[in-house]
């Protein structure tokens, strides 16, 4: 049996047709995740221009607080901050998914040793994959006259053991992101960490 023509392009067409009869699943991916690296660079622009600004600051206060760099290589102080690996979800009450994030923090000083030294810590917890206005999720606030409750020294390991739990509703997605502040005491310089840790609250 012979095809016209005018047949032939009606099934040309039809099948046009119906290959755009709904929406691409692997096109709907590419772009939520082309989104993620967007708002993710974006999130270490910001980052960067707050650490620029820290580093300013920090001269200034040492000045006002009359250190000379003379002084600052002759007394032991945090120079960087770094969140523990093991950070992450944490079970507080027995029941089954985590109940909040705990973070493990050491003040590092310019030899690489961890400090145990007073300072104002600020936690924060952010889901990135979050809708915009709701991707932090928890802030802690530290204060140097407490920090010594949160010291662990013990079997080689020394840090500061930081319990968050959730503030409100948990959060939707399993990867978080920890931004750690920690304002010395002594210098009031202010050092930062940033790192990314899983948790799983109960469904």
């Amino acid at each position: 049996m012979k095809i016209r023509g005018g047949a032939w392009s009606a099934l040309a067409l039809a099948a046009i047709v119906g290959g755009c009869g709904g929406p691409d699943p692997v096109v709907d991916l590419r772009r939520e995740n082309q989104t993620l690296k967007n708002e993710i660079r974006d999130l270490k622009e910001r980052v960067a221009a707050q650490q620029a600004a820290i580093e300013q600051l920090n001269r200034e206060l040492t000045v006002a607080r009359g250190l000379t760099d003379d002084d600052l290589k002759k007394i032991f102080y945090p120079e960087t901050l770094r969140i523990g690996e093991l950070s992450g979800g944490a079970d507080y009450d027995g029941e089954p998914g985590d109940d909040g994030v705990t973070v493990y923090l050491q003040p590092i000083d310019r030899d690489g040793d961890v400090l145990k030294v007073a300072g104002d810590v600020r936690i924060e917890l952010y889901d990135l994959a979050a809708p915009e206005g709701r991707k932090l999720i928890g802030e802690y606030y530290f204060p140097a006259d407490k920090i010594a409750e949160h010291w662990y020294g013990q079997l080689m390991t020394y840090h500061y053991t930081l319990e968050c739990p959730w503030q409100g509703e948990p959060p939707k997605h399993s990867e978080i992101t920890i931004r750690a502040t920690f304002v010395d005491y002594m210098t009031r310089r202010v050092i930062t960490a940033q790192a990314v840790c899983e948790a799983h609250p109960a469904p």
